[in-house]
């Protein structure tokens, strides 16, 4: 994995279970499929967030030799840190894009834990966009709009519209993957699954949802041969209906043989805890 990668983790890690009661939030839509992400002027969900990254780190070791003389050797230690923190989304303002869109504008908070204060972090662009068809009439199932998602210079296709049961799509086809810090976002293909089935995130059971699928491969296990290289990619978003995203889980890890047998790479998974 490349180390471009390990600081988006830190942005994502947080701490402290607590359990809220599920909010209702009403939105007026012809497609009511687009309530499972509602944009929205003053729409925020807090997220607990748990992070594991993997790496690996130089240590001296230090023994005696027949003569007395203490030898040092420097070898590969696997590691692994885990980290808890807060984060909050919320949607604060609206703008026109350069094709005359309107955007909205959803700020990003960070605290690591919940008696801290919150620390603005970064900003994400949400466009809802028509997605142009290659004909006036549309086979049923076609998507007919999308969210447009920006976030650190990329640009996701969220989510597609109306939502399917096994619907896909390029999700990143946005995305320039011939930049080597994104070149791991090459050909992943969003899936929609469990349409208007309930989900419990670990803190709050949710009767209406939908799961994305963005992404799910893998080659070959190091616990099977060592002597190979292995990676692993998985990413699963789910949405509730009138609430937003309230689960995501994202892993990315590479093994090197030459890396002591170390994995390197992390684990995030979000679970929200509090929404309006």
């Amino acid at each position: 994995m490349s180390k471009k990668l390990i600081p988006l983790i830190f942005i994502a890690v947080f701490c402290f279970a607590a359990l809220f009661s599920c909010k209702k939030t009403k939105v007026t839509t012809g497609d009511q499929t687009l309530n499972y992400f509602p944009v929205q002027l003053g729409k925020f969900i807090t997220y607990n967030v748990d992070s594991t990254i993997y790496f690996f780190t130089p240590r001296r070791d230090s023994s005696i030799d027949t003569g007395g003389h203490w030898v040092y050797d420097t070898v590969q230690v696997c590691r692994q840190l885990e980290t808890r923190t807060q984060l909050k989304y919320g949607i604060s303002d609206t703008f026109r894009d350069k094709q005359n869109r309107l955007s909205y504008i959803m700020d990003v908070y960070f605290r690591p834990d919940n008696a801290s204060i919150w620390t603005k972090s970064r900003v994400i662009l949400l466009t809802p966009a028509d997605i142009i068809q290659t004909t006036t009439a549309p086979p049923a199932g076609t998507p007919v709009t999308s969210l447009l998602y920006n976030q650190d210079g990329a640009q996701f296709i969220k989510m597609v519209y109306p939502i399917q049961q096994g619907l896909t799509w390029a999700g990143n086809a946005n995305i320039d993957v011939k930049d080597p810090s994104l070149s791991f976002y090459k050909n992943w293909q969003y899936t929609y699954q469990d349409v208007n089935k309930s989900y419990n995130n670990g803190y709050v059971n949710y009767d209406n949802t939908v799961t994305v699928i963005e992404d799910n491969e893998s080659v070959n296990y190091p616990q099977l041969d060592s002597a190979v290289f292995a990676y692993r990619i998985y990413a699963k978003e789910v949405y509730a209906f009138n609430v937003g995203m309230v689960y995501k889980e994202w892993t990315h890890w590479d093994y090197l043989p030459t890396n002591e047998k170390c994995i390197t790479g992390f684990t995030v998974i979000m679970r929200a805890i509090d929404h309006n």
